[in-house]
């Protein structure tokens, strides 16, 4: 009941998204320039090749989770970190399509430095970052606040008073959280060459289509920016709210200092807003790259 419930509000999250991005992001009647179109179809396809890899992945590592007990949940710890890597590490093997230049026609190159850095939006990378630190932290605290389990695993979160103890299991420790780190790690280095490979991708041949060229180049890193933001939310949504429900389970009702009780809600509040979050940028992640061109219409049609 609670996985059922869950992938409602994920459809439900997945349908309130698409509905208001078609409200405010209506896709204009004319077409792509014919020059640009293959280029552009390409560079969509891509992106949305690499979108729909790390779902297939996570849904795989999803259901390895549920039906394998004997891996205590682990792989719901980095699963979406590795899924998201490996989208991104098919959409970076992808070879990119170029416009193709006839012998006679004049080459022109552009002598500004491309690289990855230069086609990061800001507002996605801003968000990638401060999600990626918060979600660091967080797995540093349930690591150092965890105890051992039965089997001597960090797992465990133990509260002591005079003449009482209570612990609770499963809690985020170490157990998860430095997989979890080094998913992390994996997950920076795939939106790393994934970002690259945009940058160093052959410029469009034209002068003329410099704005053009800049517009795909923005689109696509925001595709891998927001499915690498989703993949971290969710990571950091189970994390949180597996940390608070264990936490609030092993609190001495009126033994325990008041502020685990507050951690332990913020904990929980702030996993399921992850986890929301999360299904919302996956989506965006999607629709972006389902768009990819719109915008180089309206500047193509505002040249003309």
């Amino acid at each position: 009941m609670a996985g059922a419930a869950v992938s409602l509000y994920a459809l439900l999250v997945v349908v309130a998204v698409v509905l208001v991005w078609a409200i405010t992001h209506r896709r204009r009647a004319d077409q792509v320039p014919a020059h640009l179109a293959p280029v552009i179809a390409a560079a969509r396809r891509r992106a949305l090749v690499g979108v729909l890899c790390a779902i297939v992945v996570f849904l795989a590592g999803a259901i390895a989770a549920v039906s394998m007990p004997v891996l205590l949940g682990l792989p719901l710890a980095v699963t979406p970190l590795l899924a998201a890597a490996a989208g991104l590490a098919l959409y970076a093997a992808t070879p990119p399509r170029s416009i193709t230049v006839a012998d006679d026609q004049p080459r022109t190159a552009g002598l500004s430095r491309r690289s990855w850095l230069t086609v990061i939006p800001g507002g996605w990378l801003h968000a990638c970052l401060e999600i990626a630190a918060i979600f660091i932290v967080v797995v540093v605290f349930c690591g150092l606040t965890a105890d051992a389990d039965d089997q001597g695993r960090s797992r465990a979160i133990r509260f002591e008073t005079a003449g009482q103890a209570s612990w609770s299991s499963p809690y985020p420790g170490w157990f998860y959280g430095i997989p979890a780190l080094i998913a992390l790690a994996v997950l920076v280095a795939a939106v790393v060459v994934a970002l690259q490979r945009i940058g160093t991708t052959a410029a469009f041949p034209s002068p003329d289509d410099s704005d053009a060229d800049a517009q795909w180049r923005r689109a696509s890193a925001s595709v891998v920016l927001s499915l690498a933001t989703g993949a971290v939310l969710f990571s950091l949504g189970g994390i949180a709210l597996m940390a608070g429900v264990t936490m609030n389970n092993a609190i001495i009702d009126g033994a325990t200092p008041v502020v685990w009780d507050v951690v332990a809600d913020v904990l929980v509040i702030s996993g399921i807003l992850s986890l929301v979050l999360s299904v919302v940028a996956v989506t965006l992640a999607a629709l972006t790259a389902f768009t990819i061109g719109d915008r180089v219409v309206r500047v193509e049609g505002a040249r003309r």
